[in-house]
């Protein structure tokens, strides 16, 4: 294999991973617990924040703690869901390369 090619095949492999953070992205998963709704997305970034329970609206110290597992369990969804659609697209070639899932 030439360089050209192996140029080439890079290039196409950039393009499949931005392809796949893109569609990552748009995927919005909902998580709710004790009165807290968390929205985000396949890549981990928080959309939304919505707090239906009033008691915990006017105290920080018991909305805090809800918050940080709610957060902590959305990018570790997040994290799988990469890695799902990493493997179906190449198969578990990833692991090896070290890339960060």
């Amino acid at each position: 294999m030439n360089i050209y090619d192996m140029m080439k095949q890079f290039k196409d492999f950039q393009a499949s991973v931005e392809d796949i953070k893109r569609e990552l992205r748009l995927r919005k998963e909902i998580l709710e617990r004790d009165g807290v709704e968390i929205i985000f997305n396949g890549l981990g970034e928080i959309i939304d924040i919505d707090i239906k329970n009033p008691e915990l609206k006017e105290d920080w110290s018991k909305l805090k703690p809800v918050l940080i597992d709610l957060i902590n369990e959305a990018q570790d969804l997040s994290r799988n869901m990469a890695k799902e659609e990493f493997n179906k697209k190449f198969g578990g070639l990833l692991g090896g390369l070290g890339i960060g899932f």
